[in-house]
C-alpha cells in the first residue's frame, strides 16, 4: 500500500490511516510506504535552492515554516507529553542534520544535485516517522525500514536507474524477514541511494515507483495506490466536468495516459508491475468503501474519449536550409542521446517539429551539434494536448494549435502556455 502526501496533508489525514489498516486486507502482511507530508518536498526544495544561492536567511525562514507545520500536526495528534518526546526525536535525528545539511550546501562546493537530493530525503523521513508512533498509538505493531537501506540506483540525476540486482538482494535479507515477525511494514516512498551509500531521490512523484518496486521484489498479491483523487478519470475533472470515471484499465493504457501527462500515476510505476502481472489499484483514501480504478494485464474496451496534457515542454523547430532531406531517425537519436524526451514529433522533407522535454544546456548542445545547413528555432513553454481513443464528432481546435496531428487512435495538437 502506498499513501501519498495528499493523504497525509494533515491531522485528520494521518488519523484516516489506522480506520484503512484495519479494513483493507487487515490479515495479510502489508508493506505501508509514505510519502512526505502535503507540499513538503516542494518547499524542500525551496530551502536547498536557496541555499544554492548562498541565501540563508530565506533558507532559514522557509525551514522554520516547515518545521512548525509538522509540529503543529503532531501536536494534534498526540497528548503534549508523548508529542514533546518526539519532537525531541525529530529535532535530533532529523531537523538538526537537515539544517547542518543546508548551511554545507550553502557554505560547500558539493554537487549541487547530490546535496539537494541529501536535503529532499528528509520529508519522507519525518513523514514515516510521524506515521509509525501514530500507529503506534493506535495499537498497531509494525517495523519501521528505511528504504535508503533496501533501493540502490546507479545515482544519476534527476531521474536514476534501480539496479534492481542489489536491491532484491537488499530486499531478500532486509525486508522480507520482517514479515516473519510483523504483519505490517512501513517505509519510505521516493527515497534511495547510490552505490555510494549516498542518499538519492527518483525523480518527482516517485513515491508510486517506489511501491511498485517494492511490490515486484516482494512478488506482491497486489498494490494499492491510495490517493486524496482516488480515481482515474477521462480528463482532469476539475478542467472538464463531464470527465468520467475509468473503473478498469489495461497496464498499456495506463502506461499510455501517464506518458501524455495523466497526473495520477508516475510514468515508470508500472513497468515493474506489468512484468510480475501485479494488479494496480487507485483507490479513494478519504472513501475506502469507494470504488476506484483497477489497473491489471486485460485490455479495456470500448473507452470514452481521454484527454491529457503535458505542460511545460520545449518546442524545437528545425529547418533545412540548404534544401537536403532531413533525417528524423538522426534528429531523434541525437536527441535521446542528450537525454532529450520527445513527445511529439512531425515531420517533411525539409522542416520538422519536437515538443520536447530536457535540460535547456542539453538542447543548446543539440542545436550546435546539427549538421551543417540545418537550423533550429527553439520556442517554450508548450503544451501536448492529447486525445486517446477520439470518437468521429471530434475536430480541430479553434485557433490555439501551433501543429495538429490526427492518427486512427489518438489526436495531438500543440499550443502556447498561458
Amino acid at each position: 500500500m502506498k499513501v501519498g502526501g495528499g493523504c497525509l496533508r494533515d491531522a485528520e489525514g494521518i488519523r484516516q490511516l489506522p480506520l484503512i489498516l484495519r479494513t483493507v486486507y487487515n490479515e495479510a502482511p502489508r508493506l505501508l510506504v509514505v510519502s512526505a507530508i502535503g507540499k513538503t518536498t516542494n518547499k524542500l526544495l525551496q530551502i536547498a535552492e536557496s541555499a544554492g544561492r548562498s541565501d540563508l536567511t530565506h533558507a532559514r525562514a522557509v525551514y522554520e515554516a516547515l518545521f512548525s507545520e509538522h509540529e503543529g500536526i503532531i501536536r494534534a495528534l498526540f497528548t503534549d507529553g508523548s508529542a514533546e518526546q518526539l519532537l525531541r526525536h525529530l529535532q535530533e535525528k532529523y531537523w538538526t542534520p537537515l539544517w547542518q545539511r543546508v548551511q554545507a550546501l550553502a557554505h560547500l562546493s558539493e554537487e549541487v544535485s547530490t546535496a539537494t537530493d541529501g536535503i529532499l530525503v528528509y520529508g519522507e523521513l519525518i513523514s514515516s516517522e510521524i506515521v509509525r508512533a501514530y500507529l503506534e498509538m493506535q495499537g498497531f505493531s509494525l517495523a519501521w525500514i528505511d528504504a535508503r537501506r533496501l533501493i540502490v540506483t546507479d545515482g544519476y540525476h534527476p531521474e536514476p536507474s534501480v539496479i534492481m540486482s542489489a536491491s532484491q538482494a537488499n530486499v531478500d535479507a532486509q525486508l522480507s524477514p520482517l514479515f516473519r515477525l510483523y504483519k505490517l511494514v512501513l517505509t519510505q516512498g521516493y527515497i534511495a541511494s547510490d552505490l555510494r551509500r549516498r542518499s538519492i531521490t527518483l525523480g518527482r512523484e516517485g513515491s508510486d515507483y517506489s511501491a511498485a518496486l517494492f511490490a515486484n521484489m516482494l512478488s506482491a498479491q497486489g498494490m494499492i495506490a491510495w490517493k486524496d483523487v482516488g480515481r482515474i478519470y477521462s480528463a482532469d475533472p476539475r478542467i472538464y466536468p463531464d470527465a468520467q470515471p475509468l473503473s478498469e484499465l489495461s497496464y498499456s493504457q495506463a502506461a499510455e495516459m501517464a506518458y501524455y501527462g495523466a497526473q495520477v500515476l508516475h510514468p515508470r510505476t508500472l513497468r515493474p508491475l506489468r512484468e510480475k502481472r501485479i494488479p494496480l489499484y487507485v483507490r479513494p483514501y478519504f472513501e475506502p468503501s469507494s470504488e476506484g480504478t483497477l489497473i491489471a494485464e486485460k485490455w479495456v474496451e470500448p473507452l470514452p474519449p481521454i484527454r491529457t496534457q503535458r505542460r511545460g515542454l520545449t518546442l524545437i523547430e528545425v529547418e533545412s536550409e540548404d534544401l537536403s532531406p532531413l533525417s528524423l531517425t538522426d534528429l531523434l537519436h541525437d536527441l535521446a542521446n542528450e537525454g532529450i524526451e520527445a513527445y511529439f514529433v512531425q515531420g517533411g522533407i525539409r522542416t520538422a517539429a519536437f515538443a520536447v522535454k530536457g535540460a535547456p544546456e542539453a538542447i543548446e548542445r543539440w542545436r550546435a551539434a546539427l549538421p551543417e545547413g540545418h537550423t533550429a528555432q527553439v520556442r517554450q513553454p508548450v503544451t501536448l494536448h492529447t486525445i486517446l481513443y477520439p470518437d468521429a464528432t471530434l475536430s480541430q481546435p479553434n485557433g490555439e494549435a501551433i501543429y495538429f496531428q490526427r492518427l486512427p487512435d489518438r489526436i495531438h495538437w500543440i499550443a502556447y502556455e498561458g
